[in-house]
C-alpha cells in the first residue's frame, strides 16, 4: 500500500512539474535598451529587417565616404603638383604650356566629378538618415520574445 501511496504522489509531482515546465517564462530579447512595449512577430520582423537595411547602408556610406575622401587627398596632391609646376613652367614653350594647360583642366575636371559624387552621397545620407530615423521610432527600445527572433531567422 506505501509503495503504491508513494508512486502515487511520485507520478502527480511529476506531473506537476511538467505543468511548471510548460508554464515557463518565455526570453525576452531587445532592440536598444528595451522597456518599450512588446512587438508582436511581424512587427519583429520588420524590425529586423529595417536593422539590417539600416547597417547595410552604414557600412555603404562609410566606405564611400572613405573613397571620397581619398579622391580630396588626390585631388590636394594634384594642385600642390600643379602649383610646383607652374613655378617652374617655361611661358615662351607653347607646348609646355598646352600640356600644363591639359593638366589644369584635368584637374578641373575631377574637382567637378567630386562635387557631384559629394551631392549624391549627401543626398544618400539624408535618405539614410530618415531611414535610421523610422527604425529608431518603431523599433528601438521595444522588447520581443527570443523564440520569435529564433523562428523568423529559420525563415519561419
Amino acid at each position: 500500500m506505501r509503495t503504491l501511496a508513494t508512486s502515487l504522489l511520485t507520478l502527480s509531482l511529476l506531473a506537476t512539474g511538467a505543468v511548471f515546465a510548460a508554464d515557463k517564462p518565455k526570453k525576452e530579447g531587445a532592440f536598444g535598451k528595451g522597456g518599450g512595449p512588446m512587438l508582436t512577430k511581424e512587427q519583429l520582423r520588420s524590425c529586423m529587417t529595417q536593422k539590417d537595411k539600416v547597417a547595410q547602408l552604414d557600412d555603404a556610406l562609410t566606405k564611400e565616404q572613405t573613397a571620397l575622401a581619398a579622391t580630396k587627398d588626390e585631388i590636394k596632391g594634384s594642385g600642390e603638383t600643379l602649383k610646383a609646376g607652374l613655378e617652374t613652367l617655361d611661358r615662351s614653350n607653347a607646348e609646355a604650356v598646352a600640356a600644363y594647360n591639359e593638366q589644369a583642366q584635368a584637374r578641373d575636371k575631377q574637382i567637378d566629378d567630386y562635387q557631384a559624387r559629394v551631392n549624391a552621397f549627401n543626398t544618400r545620407v539624408e535618405a539614410h538618415k530618415s531611414d535610421r530615423e523610422a527604425y529608431t521610432k518603431s523599433c528601438e527600445n521595444r522588447r520581443f520574445f527570443e523564440e520569435d527572433e529564433i523562428a523568423i531567422k529559420k525563415g519561419k
